[in-house]
């Protein structure tokens, strides 16, 4: 199983230099949307991770940016887009990975994937190098059962229109296990909090920092480090 920490970038030259030696408990999870100017999005995303950077206070960040293939309508230049993203992602220290195409994510050199399935999971680990992080879109307590069974390195929980709440999943998880957890959701840096206090991970800061009012996208960063901060000194430590 590949620890997460180890991936992300210890020295960073846009760092500050007041860092401490410890890393954040919750990081920022960026699922790239749709877009019909993808030079103009990985500029963006570059800027994005740049105040992630800055803002840190952490010698050892841990982030990730999620590449959704079916989000490119061109198949023909699906790959050079997504190593651009990747290599502005991997630049800055953050872990990029590929949603559902093992394949693709060989070819682009990204640290993984995330599977919407048990069998993608599978299909992975076979074509994918034993560094490579394999994680599960799992929106139900069976489907990520079967993932600490099978030893992915993380689950990624989404809540359908009718399934379970996503705070119970992450209650579940938390009491379970601890192997990492993204929730995943339309968050900003207030309604973050309870997901923070929880003990999540990672959780989707997509929503603020592509729609951020200003049309700023680092603006949206520091917002949600903010809020994760704010959050996590009211975290109160589980007794397990």
């Amino acid at each position: 199983m590949t620890d997460l920490f180890d991936l992300a970038e210890e020295d960073l030259t846009d760092s500050p230099s007041e860092d401490s030696s410890s890393s954040p408990e919750c990081g920022l999870y960026i699922v790239l949307p749709e877009t019909t100017d993808h030079n103009k999005q990985c500029f963006q995303l570059g800027q994005a991770l740049h105040a992630a950077n800055r803002f840190s206070t952490y010698s050892i960040n841990r982030h990730v940016v999620e590449f959704r293939p079916h989000s490119v309508s061109d198949e023909q230049k699906i790959s050079s887009i997504a190593r651009a993203y990747c290599e502005t992602a991997q630049r800055n220290g953050f872990i990029f990975l590929v949603y559902d195409n093992a394949l693709l994510a060989r070819e682009i050199g990204a640290d993984g994937v995330l599977c919407s399935s048990l069998k993608k999971c599978s299909d992975a680990r076979k074509i994918l190098d034993e560094n490579s992080i394999i994680g599960l879109h799992a929106s139900t307590q069976a489907m990520a059962q079967s993932a600490i069974s099978l030893e992915l390195d993380f689950v990624c929980f989404f809540a359908p229109s009718h399934g379970e709440s996503l705070i119970s999943l992450l209650n579940w998880w938390t009491t379970t296990t601890d192997i990492p957890v993204a929730i995943e959701g339309a968050f900003d840096q207030e309604s973050c909090a309870p997901y923070v206090s929880g003990g999540a991970t990672f959780i989707d800061s997509s929503t603020p920092i592509w729609t951020h009012p200003s049309g700023n996208p680092m603006q949206g960063v520091v917002n949600m480090l903010d809020g994760f901060e704010r959050h996590t000194k009211t975290r109160t430590p589980s007794v397990n």
